[in-house]
């Protein structure tokens, strides 16, 4: 079963964190989730190369850092 809830980017860590049980958890390159954008649900690998992104459908999509998605894990 997934749970609905979000990431956003620690600049002092340099990595993306999620949200779980009210505690925030480092996310690492190569861990899968649904990212949720609008009404649409893709499913998704985070990866690091110059900038933190995700592959959605074998397409590199750039997270920017000061935005909040909302994903289930």
């Amino acid at each position: 079963m997934s749970r609905k809830t979000t990431i956003h980017y620690n600049r002092e860590q340099d990595q993306w964190c999620v949200k779980l049980n009210e505690r925030m958890y480092p996310l690492h390159c190569g861990e899968s989730f649904l990212l949720h954008i609008g009404k649409t649900t893709f499913s998704c690998q985070l990866e690091l190369d110059a900038n933190w992104y995700v592959i959605v459908q074998e397409t590199p999509f750039v997270l920017h850092p000061t935005t909040i998605y909302s994903v289930s894990m």
